[in-house]
């Protein structure tokens, strides 16, 4: 179902207007007012209206934030898996309602679990949040285990939350399992699943799995180090092992090529409507949930806009992504620096293209 992306959907890459906009002001106010490191990309349609880097990408070698920047997406990841997951429902090769023993046996409790849940955070599975700790508790179930089987058994020693189904609870263990189970159904990892079935056929080049390779080189040439920012210090963020997400938030991209993710779910390139549609519904009103992705309601001119979103948040790196569905205008916003909430300014972006009649 996958093809080529448009050549004027490249083109359109390069579009991005020069010249000083309302998009302009609004970050020149976010800057002024509290700083702004990483990348924001702005776009209505096939037309990106506004990309541009700030801050800084490595202090050290004064080398600055860019359009072409590669960045951690941390929980933005979990659209992509719950694509792959929703792609593989289409070819019959699972079923959303199978049983997260079918793929796992022995998983406690994986016969009240199923995948569906698992989406839509109703497994009741605890989430897990990568840090030293998780890694030091991980490893006490490695001796002649691959990290992957330790992390599964660690995983099953945790008990559930609330009875499958019956809840709500943001898992990003339940996400790291999703990603296990595209493996062992696909048959090859899941880095290079996505490469092969998604990233390589939409031209997402940039797109693809931190295995701890840029620990050293991540801002030479093409990645951005990432930071913790105070009042009186700028310092590198700490260390986690970038294995342990899995389709959690192991993924790195770049804003444009999370454009090129936008386009080609619009075009039916990924997910054929109705699946597009069941992933895009919501499974909780109170809490909004689709399956990988939030869906909610903004306020803007006067109009409730229609508005699915994520946001990440990982050592180094904080993300949103909003997707305006019935104006088709999408905002990326990739930090290189760790706790902040980027709520606010897409939505300011998002308002500065609808109030000014941008990109029509």
């Amino acid at each position: 179902m996958l093809k080529a992306v448009a050549l004027f959907m490249v083109l359109a890459i390069f579009s991005f207007l020069v010249a000083a906009n309302p998009l302009d002001d609004v970050m020149e106010r976010v800057i002024d007012f509290e700083g702004f490191w990483g990348m924001v990309l702005v776009s209505r349609g096939d037309t990106i209206l506004h990309a541009a880097g700030y801050g800084m990408a490595d202090i050290e070698r004064n080398v600055p934030n860019t359009p072409e920047k590669k960045f951690r997406i941390a929980s933005i990841t979990k659209q992509i898996t719950a694509a792959a997951i929703l792609r593989l429902a289409e070819m019959e090769e699972l079923a959303l309602d199978d049983l997260l023993e079918k793929f796992i046996p022995g998983f406690p409790n994986g016969d009240r679990i199923t995948v569906r849940q698992m989406l839509g955070h109703s497994s009741g599975i605890p989430t897990m949040i990568n840090t030293v700790e998780l890694l030091e508790e991980i490893r006490r179930y490695e001796a002649g285990k691959t990290l992957q089987e330790a992390q599964i058994e660690y995983l099953s020693t945790l008990p559930l939350r609330f009875e499958p189904g019956t809840g709500f609870l943001y898992s990003n263990s339940a996400y790291y399992l999703l990603s296990v189970i595209i493996e062992i159904v696909s048959g090859i990892p899941y880095d290079e699943y996505l490469k092969r079935e998604i990233f390589e056929p939409l031209g997402m080049y940039n797109t693809g799995y931190d295995f701890n390779e840029y620990d050293h080189t991540w801002s030479k040439p093409y990645f951005s180090e990432s930071y913790v920012i105070s009042l009186d210090s700028v310092r590198n963020a700490d260390w986690v092992d970038r294995r342990l997400p899995g389709g959690a938030g192991g993924l790195y991209s770049s804003v444009y090529d999370l454009f090129l993710w936008d386009r080609a779910l619009k075009k039916g390139l990924v997910l054929s409507e109705e699946s597009l549609m069941i992933m895009q519904t919501p499974t909780d009103q109170l809490f909004e949930a689709g399956l990988g992705v939030f869906i909610g309601r903004e306020l803007i001119s006067g109009e409730y806009r229609r508005l699915i979103y994520h946001d990440g948040d990982t050592k180094g790196t904080s993300t949103r992504i909003n997707r305006y569905v019935d104006d088709d205008i999408l905002v990326v916003i990739l930090s290189n620096i760790e706790g902040k909430d980027f709520t606010a300014l897409a939505h300011e972006l998002a308002k500065a293209v609808i109030v000014n009649n941008m990109g029509k």
